[in-house]
């Protein structure tokens, strides 16, 4: 009777190569994004639980986890800016339309100028 081999376990510690083809990302961004690893002498492997961990709290993050780094202030959305700076054009026929429809119109004064 022959036997088959029983089929060898998954590796469960993966070199950075290995790693980022898991994820599906080059090495270059797996190094950037800090993911953590297991340190063995100068040897650098991920645990694959470690990274299935790491990318379902990556996940979680998402836009929310931005908005958290960089809250926005509660008065700065959904309120009208107020111009500010900048040249008001005044148009002289802008009295005149005003006049016309019956609006108040206001004269502003022309600013001296000094010598």
């Amino acid at each position: 009777m022959d036997q088959a081999a029983l089929p060898l376990p998954v590796v469960r510690c993966l070199t950075k190569h290995e790693a980022a083809e898991y994820l599906g990302i080059g090495v270059t961004m797996l190094e950037a994004l800090r993911i953590p690893a297991i340190h063995f002498g100068r040897r650098r492997l991920y645990d694959r639980v470690d990274l299935d961990a790491w990318l379902d709290d990556y996940k979680r993050q998402g836009r929310a986890g931005k908005e958290t780094q960089w809250p926005v202030k509660p008065g700065s959305t959904g309120v009208a800016i107020p111009a500010t700076g900048g040249l008001q054009q005044r148009y002289r026929t802008a009295n005149a339309y005003a006049k016309a429809l019956g609006l108040k119109s206001e004269e502003k004064p022309k600013p001296s100028s000094q010598n």
